[in-house]
């Protein structure tokens, strides 16, 4: 599939994001607003176990299913030019690794993993920081991914 069909599917999920998720730490959300201490102390302790533990995830997804895999256009400019537009799928897993530490660890945005289950296309998305989201699983990939996270001693919670 063609870059620019990928790009025009992840902004579809991305406006309509009435079936997103996202994946957190912890079971509950804070509601404290001491919680910048607390975001401190996780950006300091614990970013990189969640890195890897977002590396797994994806590397699941993209070896499960039929994936494809982009930076967003801005991180692809600054800090990955050569890869823009190109899809990542076939990267070593070093290399997407190093590109997944980096979006979580320095805080850059996105990489973008499109993936499908029969006719049925799902988003994975890398943020910054601890800012993972899914949108668009349903059914049995629904269950799968709520697995995988869990495996990995995180929570899938829905953005609504």
């Amino acid at each position: 599939m063609n870059s620019e069909r990928v790009f025009d599917l992840i902004d579809k999920m991305l406006e309509n994001s009435d079936n997103g998720y996202y994946i957190d730490f912890v079971p509950f959300t804070f509601q404290n607003e001491d919680y910048g201490r607390l975001e401190t102390y996780l950006n300091k302790h614990y970013k990189l176990q969640f890195a890897n533990k977002i590396k797994f995830i994806t590397f699941a997804i993209i070896y499960y299913y039929d994936s494809y895999v982009y930076l967003d256009e801005r991180v692809a400019n600054s800090l990955y030019p050569d890869l823009k537009n190109k899809d990542l799928r076939n990267l070593e897993l070093e290399e997407l690794a190093n590109i997944i530490d980096s979006l979580i660890m320095d805080d850059y945005s996105g990489l973008n993993i499109l993936f499908k289950n029969e006719d049925h296309f799902s988003l994975l998305r890398i943020e910054d920081g601890f800012d993972t989201y899914l949108f668009n699983i349903k059914g049995h990939t629904h269950e799968n991914i709520e697995s995988l996270v869990e495996h990995q001693g995180l929570y899938l919670k829905s953005i609504n």
